[in-house]
């Protein structure tokens, strides 16, 4: 907890409190009482996200709902020194006054008088040169009492005021309602240092002073560094303000935390009331200060006035305008200026091209910021490192292509930047969804230099990358490569290989004809390759029921292609490419092959079967089979369960009345019971099961309607048809492909000779 007089010297200094919620205040502390409970102005707030801001004019804080507070450390020494200094003061005293802009009356001896004025703060790091002095040094008019500036320069600015002209109810650094002359007189007789000011500062010549001024102002400007010198120099040695001591205030305004553009604007009008002509330099300055804390109104007005001035636009000028454009986040204008400035042969210096492209990147511009970083390379300047790798960060996080392969060919590829392996991550991505190879393959060189072991996942963005570039066969060697390093292939490490055959319509036994090019440089085929070339045929199979003979043509050339032993997976997908082209025939094959093998049947190989019995209209065999999966503690999926009912409404048997209205198969929202069929005993053991005879009439039949039968001739000659029909196409499009084929003539087989001789006879 801290004293409480910290607190109340604290008053109308800056203050930052973080409360209990996780939220923060930072204001000016007007106001405090003896339960810590504090009254805070110009507050501006901060959610516990740190995502949003809102400005209060006041706010009212209680004691307990404060975690912390943080407040200047030249207050903390100024209690120290008030601590130590308090025995040689006791016996001093005075009258307390009221006080006119704070909280607390005049100080006296023994006790500390407490005046009932407003609670108002005075901010020392807000105040412009008049407010910093705040009394009449050096000519200058102490503000009035609505908080204005003064009103100019007093006539006599040679002589140097009396303490009994000084305002005795604005002192900076004091209790607002402290009396200035009984300040004074007691400074005369204890010698105490003003407070506000450092003790290593007090005692310094002027000349080292302004020059210290100066120093700080030009390298590093700071409101409170730069006030506690002018405090010395106008307030406790009377120095007159210049221009140099009002454009060093204005230049400590460019202080990122504690400037304003309010005071820079109470700045100039207070240096024109006084009669100080605003020059090139001191117009500059403010744009200086609001180039970091931007107005665009009052910096317009500076540049109307250098214009009607004559006063030409400094470099330095132009880069502060263009600032303050980019943290309006008027972009377009400031790369209108910056073009300007480029048409006058006026170079951009890092720090602005800097911040216009941090500014970019936040907006996702990228366009813009390649277009900018590739012109700045070509000029020949250099750009730091954290710029290039933010770049890359945030480009690769977007997915923006062209950006990502700029930064990382110009900086990773020479092995200027070495980015993490996120980010390397990242830019797999982007190459893996634009089809970069040559990007994919400089990734996966530096991640092999740097001893970082490629994943599953970076396997897989580079199969993608080539997939989509269109080499099918640089993505199955990825794969080879990838089985080879002892990573196991998934499901998704083919799936753009899959996408890719659906949407380029490839052949499946030209996608075998590569992984056998593959098996001949000893590359050994991991089953997954093999597989995702049956997973097209089961796609095709819907469309082209002959698909099934390619099918069971390649599965049977997989034990010369893989070592490994073909899994459930590998027969679920026949058994499903079976189903899709109703051939159950070959679908009793694959279901031997499995039972012969010993190969142990999932979930999803009896829903490939029970819906395949279905479609034959065998309902007693689909009824067996979900005996089966149920024996197995296994249930259907919702999309096997929409089917099931849907192939069994429409029909009288008593099998699909059973699955139908089946616990596991029926809707949730049906609420009729099943009909009272013994139960057929389970089957354990084979999955091979006998079909029963015929299918009746009402089979196979849709909730609209009947199905039309079709026998199985019918249905050979439609699918023989097909097959012709889809030869023919591929015929049209190799002639197509054959070079001259448009300029073809009819007849352009004939001789020529012979052609000449019919041409001349007479009955032509």
């Amino acid at each position: 907890m801290l004293p409480l007089g910290l607190l109340t010297a604290a008053q109308g200094h800056p203050m930052l409190v973080e409360l209990k919620n996780g939220e923060t205040l930072n204001g000016h502390l007007a106001n405090c009482d003896n339960w810590m409970n504090l009254i805070l102005k110009e507050v501006v707030q901060t959610s516990p996200e740190g995502d949003r801001f809102f400005r209060l004019p006041e706010v009212y804080i209680r004691g307990n709902n404060i975690k912390y507070l943080r407040i200047p450390e030249e207050i903390i020494e100024m209690v120290k020194e008030q601590q130590q200094n308090q025995p040689s003061n006791r016996n001093r005293g005075g009258h307390s006054h009221r006080g006119d802009r704070g909280d607390r009356g005049g100080r006296g001896g023994r006790g500390r008088g407490r005046g009932r004025g407003r609670a108002g703060p005075v901010s020392t790091s807000r105040k412009c040169l008049s407010s910093a002095s705040l009394q009449k040094v050096g000519g200058i008019d102490p503000p009035k009492e609505d908080g204005s500036l003064g009103d100019g320069y007093n006539e006599s600015v040679n002589q140097h005021p009396t303490p009994d002209q000084l305002d005795v109810n604005h002192k900076l650094g004091q209790d607002a309602g402290t009396s200035l002359k009984e300040e004074i007189s007691g400074a005369e007789n204890t010698r105490k240092r003003p407070p506000g000011v450092p003790k290593t500062l007090e005692h310094k010549p002027t000349s080292f002073l302004e020059q210290k001024l100066q120093e700080l102002t030009t390298s590093a400007p700071r409101v409170l560094s730069t006030s506690q010198i002018l405090r010395i120099l106008i307030r406790d040695r009377h120095v007159r303000p210049e221009v140099r001591h009002y454009r060093a205030l204005l230049r400590a305004n460019s202080d990122a935390e504690r400037g304003s553009p309010e005071v820079v604007r109470k700045l100039l009008a207070e240096m024109e009331a006084s009669g100080f002509t605003l020059d090139s330099g001191t117009l500059h300055t403010a744009l200086q200060a609001i180039a970091v804390h931007p107005d665009y109104l009052l910096r317009q007005e500076i540049v109307r006035t250098l214009r009607d001035r004559w006063l030409p636009l400094s470099p330095d000028g132009w880069h502060y305008v263009v600032a303050g454009l980019v943290r309006e986040h008027q972009f377009e204008l400031a790369l209108d200026h910056i073009a300007h400035m480029e048409r006058k042969d006026m170079p951009v210096e890092g720090w602005l091209h800097s911040m216009l492209v941090y500014y970019l990147c936040e907006f996702e511009e990228f366009d813009e910021v390649v277009r900018l970083m590739r012109s700045r390379v070509d000029q020949g300047y250099d750009m730091t490192t954290d710029l290039w790798l933010y770049v890359l960060d945030v480009a690769s996080a977007a997915v923006h292509h062209e950006s990502t392969r700029f930064v990382w060919d110009q900086m990773v590829e020479l092995r200027y930047l070495y980015p993490s392996y996120g980010v390397c991550s990242n830019v797999l991505t982007v190459a893996s969804r634009t089809g970069d190879t040559e990007l994919a393959a400089s990734v996966a060189r530096f991640l092999t230099e740097a001893d970082v072991p490629l994943s599953l996942e970076d396997y897989e963005k580079i199969t993608e990358a080539h997939v989509i570039s269109g080499n099918l066969y640089a993505g199955f060697e990825v794969l080879c490569e990838m089985h080879k390093a002892k990573i196991a292939l998934e499901s998704s490490s083919t799936a753009a290989i899959l996408t890719y055959m659906i949407q380029s319509r490839t052949n499946p036994r030209e996608a075998w004809s590569l992984l056998k090019k593959l098996k001949a440089l000893k590359y050994e085929i991991p089953l997954r390759c093999a597989l995702v070339v049956l997973e097209m045929c089961e796609h095709e199979a819907i469309n082209d029921p002959f698909v099934v003979d390619d099918g069971l043509a390649l599965y049977k050339q997989l034990y010369a292609l893989c070592s490994e032993k073909a899994d459930v997976s590998v027969y679920n997908s026949l058994i499903s490419m079976c189903r899709r082209a109703k051939n159950t025939d070959a679908g009793m094959f694959v279901v031997k092959e499995m039972a012969t093998l010993g190969v142990v049947p999932n979930a999803t190989t009896f829903e490939h079967l029970i819906i395949m019995c279905l479609d034959a209209g065998n309902f007693e065999s689909a009824y067996m089979y979900f005996q089966d999966l149920l024996a197995r503690d296994a249930s259907p999926s919702e999309e096997a369960r929409a089917e099931i009912r849907d192939l069994c409404t429409g029909s009288s048997d008593q099998y699909a009345v059973q699955l139908r209205y089946h616990p596991q198969i029926r809707d949730a929202l049906v609420g009729r019971q099943a009909d009272n069929f013994d139960p057929t005993q389970v089957r354990a053991g084979l999955i091979k099961k006998v079909p029963s005879d015929s299918p009746p009439e009402y089979a196979n039949r849709f909730r609209q309607g009947p199905r039309k039968t079709i026998t199985k001739e019918e249905r050979r000659a439609e699918s023989k048809e097909k097959r012709k029909q889809k030869r023919r196409r591929l015929a049209i499009a190799r002639a197509r492909e054959e070079e001259g084929w448009e300029d073809y003539v009819p007849g352009g087989l004939i001789p020529e000779d012979q052609v000449k001789a019919d041409a001349n006879s007479p009955s032509s």
